[in-house]
């Protein structure tokens, strides 16, 4: 017969991914508390204030905020050791970041884990849902969780796996909709933890044969679109070759019911998808590995994170060099309708093009732009200042048909770049203007 759940958790870890799956918890009627040790992002969720874009069946993520603070529902803090004492469920969601040199930090977890572990009691179940090499959870997680605790995973407490597998802004719906694989150190954790995981989600559980099975799930789902995105940019290199409109040879190819080609953009961006191969490299013990058994995901890698550079000499091709050239972005997130700048190839463009000499500045009420691209400008002072527009993505709160009739009016002297195909088959803009695509 089924264990009857507690319904009281914690989250560890309250950034893009803890907090959607804190609230989605309390709407259900959890009662959730959560700890993050970044004090000005535990100020921020207490006065619900966050520049998160999320919704919660289209109420904003800081109006359900203020709702579950208000009736208790989620509690937060920046201290471990002020998390309720009779909590006997964690979830991790803490993030791994990469530096420069695409090597992984794994001291956030580490942490963590040892703060966790110094709470952790007998009977008490830990899922880990933070992406992390093939063998993490079952090596850095227990060890760190049984040296601070003093317990035996699997005898005194449960330990599971099961990765997240969100979207920015869509979060809510696809924790709720999206299939979940869980993986367990013995069979009480992996049923224990399905049952946590399927209170608030919708779909059938995948319950997998190994926790390290979940974890390179996780992974090569993200580096499969690494390498499907770097398939469509490399079309479009192909395509401009051979003068052949990029756009219309993915449409014509698509017809083929057992095709499916992405289309091209300036690179890949965000948290997961350029991360999916730094943590398989990260699973493996040496690059000679790497070479055997992942090279295609390497090659794919190296091509996304040359086609901010590629695109760069393509446009200084184009408009004669770029030494002293005004550029403009409209848009410098890193992927279409999104707040987020990290790892951000429109920020990698903007400064391939800064460093051949052009001067850039950005346009986005979203995004919050680096500030070493200049001052704030608006579209129409941007579209008359500018030898080159750019469109590197596609963004909230943009009036593309104010930017059409800029450029238009300036027809035979901007330069309009549109990376994302909003103008493809616009007549008006194809016949009047000098049209850099993808």
């Amino acid at each position: 017969m089924e264990e009857k759940m507690e319904r009281k958790l914690a989250i560890v870890g309250l950034g893009y991914v803890g907090l959607p799956l804190a609230l989605t918890y309390a709407l259900d009627g959890f009662q959730v508390s959560g700890v993050d040790i970044d004090p000005r992002r535990i100020e921020s969720i207490k006065s619900s204030s966050l520049g998160m874009r999320e919704d919660f069946d289209s109420v904003p993520v800081n109006d359900v905020l203020r709702t579950c603070l208000a009736n208790g529902s989620l509690n937060v803090t920046s201290r471990f050791d002020e998390l309720p004492k009779d909590v006997a469920t964690f979830i991790i969601t803490v993030g791994i970041p990469i530096d420069h040199a695409w090597t992984l930090d794994m001291s956030m977890l580490t942490n963590a884990c040892a703060e966790l572990g110094k709470l952790l009691k007998k009977g008490d179940l830990v899922i880990c849902r933070s992406t992390v090499p093939v063998g993490t959870t079952r090596g850095l997680v227990l060890s760190t969780l049984e040296r601070a605790s003093g317990l035996v995973a699997g005898t005194d407490f449960d330990l599971a796996y099961s990765s997240e597998r969100i979207a920015e802004g869509h979060a809510y719906d696809e924790f709720r909709n999206m299939p979940l694989v869980v993986g367990g150190i013995n069979g009480r954790s992996l049923d224990r933890a399905t049952q946590v995981l399927g209170a608030v989600n919708r779909e059938p559980v995948f319950k997998a044969s190994s926790i390290e099975l979940v974890e390179a799930a996780k992974m090569f789902e993200n580096a499969q679109r690494d390498v499907n995105i770097a398939i469509a940019d490399q079309l479009a290199r192909f395509a401009n070759h051979f003068d052949i409109p990029t756009w219309e040879l993915i449409e014509a190819c698509n017809t083929h019911s057992r095709v499916k080609i992405l289309m091209p953009g300036i690179g890949v961006g965000g948290h997961c998808i350029p991360y999916a191969s730094p943590y398989l490299f990260g699973s493996l013990s040496s690059q000679n590995e790497c070479n055997d058994l992942l090279p295609t995901f390497a090659s794919a890698r190296q091509a996304n994170a040359a086609q901010p550079d590629y695109i760069a000499e393509r446009m200084s091709r184009r408009m004669g060099g770029l030494d002293g050239k005004h550029v403009l972005f409209v848009g410098i997130a890193m992927k279409d309708y999104s707040d987020d700048v990290t790892v951000s190839p429109a920020v990698d463009l903007a400064r391939a093009l800064a460093k051949a000499g052009a001067e850039v500045h950005v346009l986005d009420s979203v995004a919050e732009a680096p500030r070493e691209f200049g001052r704030e400008i608006d579209i129409d002072a941007g579209c008359l200042w500018a030898d080159a527009v750019v469109l590197p993505i596609r963004q909230g709160n943009v009036d593309y048909e104010r930017v059409k009739k800029l450029v238009v009016a300036a027809a035979g002297r901007v330069t309009l770049c549109d990376f994302r195909g909003v103008f493809e088959h616009d007549a008006d803009v194809l016949q009047q203007l000098w049209y850099v695509r993808l």
